[in-house]
């Protein structure tokens, strides 16, 4: 398991460990996996960036189990900058973590996996890999790419045995979520002093509600928290026939169907209306 830096992946690496899974918990610090740790969880150093780690990881399991059984793909940050100001070295680190980490760590799997003539690589999507809105456009196209891999990654290696599902949450509470300005973690050049100024204090105060994670109110009632993705992610890694996407929440399965029923002008329209646009 990936990414566990989240709440949403700490909950599942403990739901999986508790129902008496082997479970492998990794990060860029083993110091911040050291409560998994605690739990009797094996926790292992992986950056999505360091082909080296990567490796050793998949070398580690592959000598103690054999091979991979089921990969959870969940390590990601979001990019926060305008397509305009964003310096293509943000946007090439953006790529690397939420794409290209996982890519390479799909394939370091796949040829236990394939031997083994089984397994199982859940993908985390989001809500925001169906559409994309102001801000944050670099990190949705990264979401966007993933279902795109799943769907190609599913026909190609599921004559072996081996099933890819993908999960698409609605809004997580707390997660990816700014308090001020100066933590949104702007790409270098987009500041309160530029162009899009007045839109990041817009995106701050929107954001606002899911930030509530204790009593939500507004849009916030709507989101999800991290114990309840866990759990639909749970489902997927265990189902003995899983689904191909798991959606979670309200929004995005009220979305989805509205954007092909408005047309594009109309579900652009509606966006400006409900998200924060410069």
């Amino acid at each position: 398991m990936g990414g566990l830096g989240s709440g949403t992946g700490r909950a599942l690496a403990l739901r999986l460990h508790r129902a008496g899974w082997p479970v492998y918990a990794s990060g860029r610090s083993l110091e911040g996996l050291k409560d998994l740790a605690e739990c009797g969880i094996s926790t292992l150093r992986v950056d999505v960036t360091d082909e080296e780690s990567m490796i050793a990881a998949v070398a580690r399991i592959t000598a103690e189990h054999g091979a991979v059984g089921v990969l959870v793909n969940n390590a990601a940050y979001s990019l926060n900058g305008t397509i305009e100001q964003t310096p293509i070295d943000e946007v090439r680190h953006q790529f690397e973590t939420n794409v290209f980490g996982l890519s390479r760590m799909t394939q370091l799997v796949l040829p236990g996996m394939r031997q083994q003539g089984s397994g199982r690589i859940v993908i985390m999507s989001s809500i925001f890999g169906l559409f994309a809105t102001p801000g944050r456009g670099y990190y949705q196209a990264t979401k966007h790419a993933l279902e795109a891999i799943g769907d190609s990654l599913r026909q190609e290696v599921r004559r072996f045995g081996i099933e890819v599902v993908i999960i698409e949450p609605s809004p997580i509470l707390g997660a990816f979520v700014p308090t001020t300005v100066g933590e949104l973690g702007l790409a270098p050049g987009s500041t309160v002093d530029d162009p899009y100024g007045d839109f990041w204090e817009r995106f701050v105060e929107w954001h606002g509600a899911y930030r509530e994670v204790d009593h939500p109110k507004g849009r916030g009632r709507l989101s999800l928290r991290s114990d309840a993705v866990a759990a639909l992610v749970e489902e997927a890694v265990t189902a003995s026939r899983p689904r191909i996407r798991y959606r979670l929440g309200v929004p995005v399965r009220l979305l989805r169907p509205q954007r092909v029923i408005f047309g594009d002008r109309a579900w652009e329209k509606f966006l400006r209306t409900f998200f924060p646009t410069p």
